[in-house]
């Protein structure tokens, strides 16, 4: 609860209602350069040594600066305290921007004064609205612009109200401690969880390099059996350009060279099937078997993968990816040669 009014607080939210036994805090924010005003609702729920955080936020960047200021602020106590003591060096700047146009100001009017003859009328000093209401017990009290601003010590966080008061909220070092040394939070969700936890608890995205071993390994090793098959599918494939084009030349008793034997067997039919049953599969194969080799070496480069026992079959199976598309290759240029 008190690290999302502290957020809040941070971001510039006007705090509606605050209620830490029901665990609802209503704000209001700017969403577009201060001229739309739309309302954050949070609600913590408690559990066994835990809570849920329920947010609603006008759009999904807001809800997300929100989530993981709120997630830093219980990891980092810290931070906190230094970002109190920003909004009170603002509040200094502030004051400083107040006085210097107050001064050129008087300036002004003195120089309008001086060079006129004729009665001005009478200039009425604006009257500042109080930022906060003194002497209201049920508030705490905060700065005023109208007095010199000095940062304390221990500054609280500044908060506005819906009466436009700003007020000033102590922060109890006591619970807003530093628990990053055991204590880390989830990229993805925002969500504290200990440090040297293998997933995180609210999303189950894994958190250490141990938590992805097993998985990458697996994908590695099924890449490297899928590039060894794929390699033996495809060289397999060529026996059949060989057999349906080359061996009846063989087998044919004739003088004649091997290539002329080759083109007088060759018709549309054997052409066909040794394209479409042998060199094209084969192709198509290897370029598989290449692939997944790839994929099989990219995954046993990762830092996070310890065994590179499947390394040898990715080779193998790509070199036999290769052997198998180079031989597709020479047995289009062998027709082609044959057809000349």
């Amino acid at each position: 609860m008190r690290s999302t009014l502290f957020a809040l607080a941070n971001l510039g939210a006007t705090l509606q209602t605050y209620n830490e036994e029901s665990g609802v805090i209503v704000a209001t924010v700017s969403r577009w350069m201060g001229l739309q005003k739309k309302e954050v609702v949070a609600r913590v729920r408690m559990f066994e040594g835990t809570c849920q955080l329920e947010l609603d936020a006008p759009d999904f960047d807001k809800a997300r600066e929100l989530l993981q200021l709120i997630a830093t602020y219980v990891r980092d106590g810290g931070r906190v305290q230094a970002n109190a003591t920003m909004q009170w060096v603002d509040l200094q700047r502030q004051q400083a921007n107040k006085a210097k146009r107050q001064e050129l100001t008087g300036k002004a009017k003195q120089f309008l004064i001086g060079s006129s003859s004729t009665t001005l009328p009478a200039v009425v000093e604006e009257q500042t609205s109080a930022i906060v209401e003194v002497g209201d017990p049920a508030q705490p009290v905060g700065p005023s612009l109208d007095e010199p601003i000095a940062i304390p010590d221990n500054p609280g966080v500044l908060v506005k109200n819906r009466q436009n008061m700003l007020l000033e909220l102590k922060v109890d070092p006591q619970v807003f401690s530093d628990r990053s040394g055991f204590v880390e939070m989830c990229n993805v969700c925002y969500a504290p969880t200990l440090r040297g936890s293998a997933f995180c608890p609210n999303c189950g995205r894994p958190l250490t390099l141990e938590a992805v071993q097993p998985e990458l390994r697996e994908k590695a090793g099924k890449s490297a059996n899928s590039s060894l098959t794929y390699g033996l599918i495809g060289l397999a494939l060529n026996v059949i350009p060989l057999l349906v084009l080359v061996l009846p030349a063989l087998l044919s008793p004739s003088e004649i060279s091997l290539l002329d034997r080759i083109r007088e067997t060759l018709t549309p039919l054997t052409i066909a099937l040794a394209v479409l049953v042998g060199i094209l599969p084969a192709v198509l194969f290897g370029f598989s078997a290449i692939r997944q080799g790839q994929r099989a070496s990219w995954y046993l480069n990762l830092p996070t993968v310890l065994e590179h026992s499947g390394r040898g079959k990715a080779g193998f199976g790509s070199a036999l990816g290769w052997l198998s598309i180079y031989l597709g290759v020479g047995w289009v240029l062998l027709i082609v040669i044959t057809l000349l």
